[in-house]
């Protein structure tokens, strides 16, 4: 089945503005039920020209049932970058999150945050899902605190992080399953990459609406012309990426070339000092000679 690839921002947000879709896909990435979900009009595209690099982020509130069965409402932030890591631009979006309240019962609130991020590179970890998570120890005894407190809760966060290139081979899981629609193996056409020829399990009960999702995007006029648009723009930043690769090679080979020249320059001191040496040497041998003569 031809599905569209949601590694493209386009087709990102047009699979998670469908609710039901999000839902599942968050509610598998962060192993809790997920009870509502409210789309946020926070999406955002931002630039790095320093890094060479776009951060694409989505926002939901959600209100979530955990294991305990008891219910919160957090804010879920979805981060998704193609290219190098720029950590400070991801701080930046959870800075601002924290910093934004809500209103619960008629008083402001910060919610708390769980951090997605979807990243088109390969980090030092190779699992292709990680959940960072804390941990409460009573420093005193060592003592594992199971309990979880309000402030500390909206003080800190787990984050997830789903490394795209890494999604390869048997899916084993719900979780694997459901992600698979992001592996890259599937491009078929180099010069469509925005296209999928989705080999997978289509009639799973998890997977079936996100594929069908996919493929409504691969009918959508809107989107077509969108990811025009968006490759237009990743061809420009592969370019710039190519030029700057030049740049710095450029400015490596002076750099080798200066210190090049400073071990000769640095060679023919040496030299020069060593036929001082033994021009002193010999002057010194020469005086000697002169007193003796002169003693004798």
């Amino acid at each position: 089945m031809i599905i569209a690839n949601p590694i493209y921002d386009t087709v990102f947000k047009f699979l998670m503005e469908d609710v039901s879709v999000a839902k599942r896909i968050i509610a598998a990435i962060i192993g809790e039920e997920i009870v509502s979900l409210e789309f946020q009009p926070q999406e955002q595209t931002s630039f790095s020209d320093k890094y060479l690099l776009t951060v694409f982020r989505l926002d939901f509130k959600a209100i979530v049932r955990t294991a305990e069965g008891t219910e919160k409402k957090v804010l879920i932030e979805l981060q998704k970058s193609k290219n190098a890591f720029d950590l400070m631009r991801f701080r930046h979006y959870l800075g601002s999150n924290y910093s934004t309240p809500d209103e619960i019962n008629g008083y402001k609130s910060i919610l708390p945050i769980v951090p997605i991020y979807f990243l088109g590179f390969h980090l030092s970890i190779p699992s292709a899902a990680l959940k960072i998570g804390r941990q409460y120890q009573d420093l005193t005894s060592g003592e594992i605190i199971f309990e979880k407190d309000e402030f500390i809760e909206n003080l800190s966060h787990d984050c997830f992080v789903v490394q795209i290139p890494n999604l390869q081979g048997e899916t084993r899981t719900k979780l694997e399953r459901i992600l698979s629609v992001f592996n890259q193996q599937w491009i078929f056409d180099k010069e469509q990459r925005w296209l999928l020829q989705y080999n997978g399990e289509t009639q799973d009960e998890d997977l079936s609406p996100i594929i069908k999702r996919l493929s409504l995007a691969v009918e959508s006029r809107e989107v077509r012309e969108k990811i025009k648009v968006e490759e237009t723009f990743d061809h420009s930043m592969d370019k710039a990426l190519r030029e700057k690769e030049q740049i710095i090679e450029q400015k490596d080979a002076l750099i080798e070339q200066k210190e090049a020249m400073l071990e000769q320059k640095e060679a023919m001191l040496e030299q020069k000092e060593a036929v001082i040496s033994e021009k002193d040497a010999e002057i010194e041998r020469l005086k000697k000679m002169l007193e003796q003569l002169k003693q004798g």
